[in-house]
């Protein structure tokens, strides 16, 4: 993989307890939907890097990647990263992507683990592609449900997709899912189960139990593509 230092563009405050950094994109850079790549930034303790997933599109100018902000050292970097500083990325690499070809596909995500998934619909928002689609979204709140409004823009464009919301802690007076993404509200919320084929993106635990409830559903695991966003446990 390639490495590049980056200029800090802006950073943006995605929800209460989670921020976006926009870099330059480099000439000639180019990326599938859904990918990662390694960030280094500088911290107190010395240089620190991790793979995060680009929560940008390949169809924006610049590059982004989104984290929520935790105590670590790393993590504490880059909330306090500034228009101008340098981070270095290393990539792109990864395997969950998608830029159209499937009839029908179901997106699920929990909190920050949207991140791939947004890319991959922005994308397909951008060069409006066909297919059926399906969303399923959970967050513990409104308020930390990241790109609430843009997600809201692409179902109202798009025809073909579904975006259905599951929270935590909703609030007062909310008609949709309550609690946790579980195989009841899958089988209630998406058509034609057998026939998708599921991108599935979040921290370890939730992959594992959402992976338990496509096995109750009885998805088949070549329908299924994941991933697993270590270092975000129990910070949906």
């Amino acid at each position: 993989m390639k490495e590049h230092t980056l200029e800090v563009i802006e950073t943006i405050r995605r929800t209460p307890m989670s921020r976006s950094v926009r870099l330059k994109k480099p000439d000639g850079f180019s990326y599938l939907p859904g990918q990662w790549a390694r960030i280094t930034v500088a911290a107190e303790d010395g240089p620190q890097g991790k793979p995060l997933s680009l929560s940008s599109s390949p169809t924006e100018p610049f590059l982004e990647f989104t984290k929520r902000i935790s105590q670590s050292s790393f993590s504490q970097a880059i909330a306090g990263l500034e228009k101008g500083d340098r981070v270095q990325l290393k990539g792109p690499a990864g395997n969950l992507t998608y830029t159209g070809g499937i009839e029908k596909v179901t997106f699920i995500a929990g909190g920050i683990g949207i991140t791939p998934l947004r890319s991959i619909l922005k994308y397909l928002a951008d060069n409006r592609v066909e297919g059926k689609k399906v969303f399923l979204y959970g967050n513990l709140s409104v308020e930390e449900t990241a790109w609430h409004e843009e997600i809201q823009g692409w179902e109202k464009e798009d025809p073909d997709l579904t975006v259905v919301h599951v929270l935590e802690k909703p609030p007062e007076g909310w008609a949709g899912f309550a609690g946790f993404i579980n195989s009841r509200i899958i089988a209630e919320s998406v058509p034609d189960l057998l026939d998708q084929t599921y991108y599935v993106s979040g921290p370890p635990p939730m992959v594992n139990a959402l992976g338990k409830a496509l096995d109750e559903l009885r998805i088949p695991m070549e329908r299924r593509i994941t991933e697993k966003l270590e270092g975000y446990e129990g910070m949906l």
